[in-house]
């Protein structure tokens, strides 16, 4: 059917129509959302005294307006303002903090004054953390009471008032601490730890303190270990306070970080490749997915030769898709670069 013309004063008029309906529905669509933006102010207005008011922190504190009858909160540049005078109160080095108790790292009595900045901080951690440099504890000099603000030296007791600093006290290591944790003074790693000292032993060659149940069971000697960097987030070991965790292979690595190479699925030790953990569940599945799935006939004469990371023997194995796995501990943690787990192994041994 043929299309019949339009003249040019009815496309005009179309083209006016559409306009003008296009700008009802882009007015209505403004107001539509005008009144629901305004909804949704008023509600939350509505809702925030409620969600105020719902707030239990000893900083929020109510008024009662008598106009109105109601409760509201104070303003929170008010309660920024005095946080911001605390903080200064408690790490200014002009002014001590009559507050006592500690931070959140340490329970004691006292308060550092940094000889490298020639500040009061409560702990090394709270010096660090507000810092752009470290600080020694060990050269610690001098310390105020937080009872009575008398800057003496470093001791036991205050000489003012007699307070003791914390249930333990260590002047090699300048730490006190009025929790229980065990704590106690090992000499030969030259540091304070917790625990109890009958739970752990020292190794002379790991240099560092072990738990008693590897020194019956035996453990995996490197020397200088512990003074090791954490393989995972490059930190120390040796004085930090994250617990460390000890694979079979003696590498250390932080708790926190052994929890979360698990997690991502990494099962091996980023240093030597050594499983982590107990993988014979693991070995056995491998096994029967391997039977399920045959080799192909011009793969099944294919030998290769490979060096176990688990038991650190080397052996000639049968190609599989699921993997190569070690003749003599049955394990699928194997590498085909035999030469130079060879080289790094022998290294490992010789420097223990």
């Amino acid at each position: 059917m043929a299309q019949l013309p339009v003249s040019k004063r009815s496309h005009a008029s179309l083209s006016q129509q559409s306009v003008h309906s296009a700008k009802q529905a882009s007015t209505s669509q403004v107001n539509r959302i005008a009144s629901s933006s305004s909804t949704l102010s008023t509600a939350f207005s509505e809702r925030r005294p409620m969600l105020r008011r719902s707030l239990s922190t000893p900083s929020l504190q109510f008024i009662e307006d008598s106009n109105v009858s109601v409760k509201t909160s104070l303003i929170d540049d008010q309660y920024q303002q005095r946080a911001e005078e605390y903080d200064q109160k408690t790490n200014s080095s002009e002014n001590a903090p009559m507050q006592a108790g500690g931070c959140v790292h340490y329970k004691r009595f006292c308060l550092f004054v940094t000889p490298c900045c020639k500040k009061f901080y409560k702990c090394r951690f709270c010096h660090d953390e507000n810092e752009s440099h470290h600080f020694d504890r060990k050269t610690l000099t001098e310390l105020i009471c937080a009872e009575c603000n008398a800057r003496q030296r470093v001791q036991e007791r205050c000489q003012n008032c007699g307070t003791l600093f914390g249930k333990y006290t260590c002047l090699i290591c300048k730490l006190f601490d009025d929790l229980d944790k065990q704590q106690y003074h090992c000499a030969e790693c030259g540091i304070c730890r917790i625990g109890g000292r009958e739970n752990f032993f020292h190794c002379k060659v790991c240099n560092m303190c072990l738990p008693m149940q590897m020194k019956t069971r035996g453990h995996r000697c490197i020397e200088n270990i512990s003074r090791s960097h954490c393989p995972v987030c490059l930190g120390d070991i040796h004085t930090s306070r994250i617990p460390c965790h000890i694979p079979y292979c003696g590498h250390l690595l932080h708790g926190t970080c052994f929890d979360q190479l698990l997690e991502f699925g990494h099962y091996t030790c980023p240093v030597c490749q050594m499983s982590l953990i107990d993988m014979t569940t693991l070995w056995e599945y491998l096994d029967i997915q391997a039977k399920l799935i045959p080799t192909p006939e011009k793969y099944e004469k294919e030998r290769f030769h490979i060096f176990c990371n688990d038991c650190h023997k080397t052996s000639k194995a049968k190609f599989h898709f699921i993997g190569l796995k070690c003749c003599y501990c049955g394990a699928y943690n194997t590498t085909q670069n035999v030469q130079k787990r060879l080289s790094l192994v022998a290294d490992e041994r010789n420097s223990a």
